[in-house]
């Protein structure tokens, strides 16, 4: 059945081929489109290839990309990312591996030329990116496939359970699953063998701090305008700013650090602060004000250092949630809404923990402000030590891998 669906599968994508390629030809894709046509060939005998999807799956992956580069010293690294924004924050870390190169397009000519260009011994996805035509090219050529940090959501379980005969097409390429949770672990468990089944820890707890040259020089830049206490609200969506906003008006505390998931929305968030009567200013444009709007890529982690407890977006409406670990590795007491399916797992983990609050209103997230002001210490401390138990994770990996080599006559 899953050759089957693999062959329906290519001849879908011979049909959609003008339209896949016409995706492409936008501005921001044509660079990448370019790359993905012509992907340089590698001459080292011994390629690792890893790969992910986006910014945060990027983020996910470093710990790992750097301690597969301490633990595998003979091997080439390759990573590859599918998103225009993913790859570029990833430049950012390009030293960390031997070539960074854009994620191919799931279309069979453009799979067999990443194929024959890098003939890797070994294929790590990390966190999300399921493209069949690859994870099935890969399989046929025998190459081990690891999925890293596997997320699988309660919606994602619920919607394979009606397509179940889907599941084999989707999942059977992996030889080895590490789940991102144990809850993750519990839904994969319903459609693959337990035996290719483990549970590592989750890659975003080992996710490191930003230098602490560049909290410092951050701290430096901004403190003159921010007062104590500093709220953070991360990753946030239309829906919740209002929200959050509406509470700290009422707070009449300190300062409030806003950061929309997307930042070409940071001009409309502000002139939000700005009708609720509060000073805004943009994080490119600093000058007091009550509350900051970021309008930039890639600092809502650093900027978690300067606040003293946060908010993590996606949860007010129902996205789903976001990356909960970030605040916590900076010892921050997080609060959230009820919108948690795609992080469920970590936020019961932290919520039994006593570091998440989790609020449904307004008035239900002035209280658990208050009460998180009024007990800070205490529960900044608890969240730092949760965070020092979640490290380590990627050696783990790293000994899985040695594994998977060593039964392919490698190491």
């Amino acid at each position: 059945m899953a050759d089957r669906l693999v062959q329906l599968y290519w001849l879908s994508q011979v049909l959609t081929t003008p339209l896949l390629l016409g995706s492409q030809l936008k501005r921001r894709r044509r660079r990448l489109l370019r790359a993905r046509l012509a992907p340089p060939s590698i001459a080292h005998p011994k390629v690792i290839w890893v790969h992910t999807l986006s910014v945060g799956e990027v983020e996910a992956a470093l710990p790992l990309l750097k301690a597969l580069k301490e633990g595998l010293p003979d091997y080439f690294l390759l990573f590859t990312v599918t998103t225009a924004a993913g790859f570029n924050h990833a430049q950012k870390r390009a030293s960390l591996v031997d070539l960074l190169w854009p994620g191919p397009l799931d279309w069979w000519p453009v799979v067999r030329r990443y194929l024959r260009a890098f003939h890797p011994r070994a294929f790590i996805l990390v966190e999300s990116d399921l493209w069949p035509g690859l994870l099935w090219s890969l399989k046929r050529k025998g190459i081990p496939l690891i999925w890293a940090n596997a997320a699988f959501s309660s919606r994602s379980a619920r919607r394979l359970k009606k397509l179940k005969f889907l599941a084999p097409f989707l999942l059977g390429p992996f030889d080895y699953v590490a789940a991102a949770s144990q809850g993750d672990a519990r839904r994969l468990a319903t459609f693959l063998p337990p035996e290719k089944i483990s549970y590592f820890g989750n890659l975003k707890g080992e996710v490191p701090r930003p230098s602490g040259q560049k909290v410092a020089s951050l701290k430096k830049e901004l403190e003159p305008f921010l007062k104590r206490p500093v709220l953070i609200a991360g990753s946030t969506h239309a829906g919740e700013e209002e929200v959050i906003l509406a509470a700290f008006k009422e707070l009449k505390r300190g300062s409030l650090i806003l950061c929309p998931r997307h930042p070409e929305r940071a001009k409309a968030v502000k002139t939000l602060a700005e009708r609720e009567g509060m000073r805004a200013c943009l994080r490119t444009r600093p000058q007091p004000a009550e509350v900051m709007v970021v309008d930039t890529l890639g600092e809502l982690r650093a900027l978690y250092a300067l606040a003293d407890l946060a908010f993590v977006g996606g949860t007010l409406v129902p996205v789903g949630g976001h990356n909960l670990l970030e605040p916590l590795a900076w010892g921050r007491p997080i609060l959230v809404g009820p919108y948690l399916e795609s992080v469920a797992d970590v936020a019961r983990l932290l919520k039994q923990e006593g570091v998440l609050f989790e609020v449904a209103s307004r008035e239900e997230l002035v209280r658990s402000w208050r009460y998180v002001l009024e007990h800070l210490c205490p529960l900044q401390k608890k969240a730092t030590i949760l965070y020092q138990k979640n490290r380590n994770i990627s050696a783990k990996y790293v000994k899985l891998l040695k594994k998977v080599l060593t039964s392919q006559g490698e190491e």
